[in-house]
């Protein structure tokens, strides 16, 4: 799994589901995301910003905005994601202008109604559009009428920290350490080192390994027969040691039990 979530690229169009306790990387993607807590306890860090989510807790996560999910209680939410296509004619309709990173939404009634209808059997995805569409506006509509709107202009660190993570995943096999990597772009190490830190929650070194091993992962499912350290070398580490450590860390598991799941 990559934490430039392509996933989130794939979608196209739409994505509204309601999950479970689930908990995320740090992680951005070019489509706007919403999160409605319904029950229980998250906490959430968008952009350096955290927020501990209760019931009627929502928060909005711009296009590029870096942000991660951990649940501290058992619960639900409702996740909510429009593309970069989707959500820049979407919020024309209110002058550009987008709700706040957390506000508070506690029309459940409403969620459930509209997740009901996105979830009706349609006959092609042009219907599943058309749906989504409606129901968008709707949500949109009843947030805007209690959460006053704001411009939002992108953040310089913000726009700093999506580089960063972006070179990563181009470059997971190469030099990535603090130092190189503020060479590259111009800054202090220690300056680096503190904007990576408020936003990611974990220090630069750390991040780096669990996007390697989960690279390093994704090559043992695709193929079983390759070995455990040559995925290791392709992914940038030079230690076994460090990538069995790591492995264990993120994975609970080791890389060969793993791999054959």
């Amino acid at each position: 799994m990559s934490f430039y979530e392509w996933e989130a690229e794939d979608l196209r169009r739409f994505y509204f589901a309601r999950r479970g306790d689930f908990k995320t990387a740090p992680h951005f993607h070019s489509a706007v995301e919403f999160h409605f807590v319904e029950d229980g306890e998250q906490e959430i860090i968008v952009d350096g910003q955290r927020k501990l989510m209760h019931r009627g807790d929502a928060c909005f996560c711009d296009a590029f905005s870096v942000h991660q999910l951990s649940p501290l209680k058992d619960g639900s939410a409702f996740c909510m994601l429009f593309s970069s296509e989707f959500y820049t004619q979407t919020f024309s309709f209110f002058g550009g202008k987008k709700p706040p990173t957390f506000f508070h939404f506690e029309n459940f009634t409403l969620l459930h109604d509209l997740y009901e209808l996105f979830n009706k059997n349609r006959e092609n995805d042009g219907g599943r559009y058309a749906a989504f569409g409606g129901v968008a506006l709707l949500l949109l509509g009843a947030i805007a009428e209690n959460t006053p709107f704001v411009s939002r202009k992108t953040e310089r660190n913000n726009s700093l920290v999506c580089n960063v993570l972006q070179y990563a995943e181009k470059h997971v096999n190469e030099d990535l350490s603090l130092t190189a990597i503020a060479k590259l772009f111009g800054y202090s190490h220690e300056h680096l080192s503190r904007i990576l830190h408020k936003y990611l929650s974990e220090n630069w070194n750390a991040y780096v390994n669990r996007l390697r091993v989960r690279r390093a992962n994704a090559l043992l499912q695709n193929d079983p027969q390759l070995p455990v350290l040559s995925a290791a070398l392709a992914c940038g580490f030079d230690s076994p040691n460090t990538f069995y450590r790591a492995y264990k860390k993120e994975f609970g598991i080791s890389p060969r039990r793993q791999a054959k799941k």
